[in-house]
């Protein structure tokens, strides 16, 4: 089997995503860890956008970010470790797997909030297309 070395937990401060990287920590604790949060500005609303503009959406969504990974920086210590954290902006799904390729991650770690049905084909699942994709292997936390 080959050795883990470098994990990549895709943290968006859910307690899934809180899930995911506890599980990191417990089960890679000698690996590199690296924590990300990927800013998807689809996401936000086109109300948001009209009462506060663009810039003042994007930075809100750069500082949220920014305590997201102290959330998860927090979390390690807890555990007696430490990550490395980054923030990403575009589509969830692309830049998780992108960024496991670019930093040479032997695993990527993800929660996924199992959803079915009409809920999973209007919202997608991020997890799911995080295992059809990446180039490692994919731990998904439920």
């Amino acid at each position: 089997m080959a050795s883990i070395d470098r994990v990549l937990v895709a943290f968006d401060g859910t307690p899934l995503s809180t899930k995911a990287l506890e599980h990191a920590l417990d089960v890679y604790p000698d690996a590199s860890i690296s924590v990300l949060h990927v800013i998807d500005y689809v996401e936000e609303s086109y109300g948001a956008k009209a009462l506060v503009g663009d810039e003042t959406l994007q930075e809100r969504a750069h500082d949220r970010s920014a305590e997201l990974l102290a959330e998860a920086e927090e979390i390690a210590a807890e555990h007696d470790l430490e990550v490395s954290t980054a923030t990403e902006v575009g589509k969830s799904a692309d830049n998780i797997v992108e960024y496991a390729d670019t930093h040479d991650s032997d695993m990527i770690v993800i929660g996924s909030h199992g959803r079915s049905g009409v809920p999973r084909i209007l919202l997608g699942s991020v997890a799911e297309t995080v295992i059809r994709r990446a180039s490692v292997p994919v731990t998904v936390v439920r």
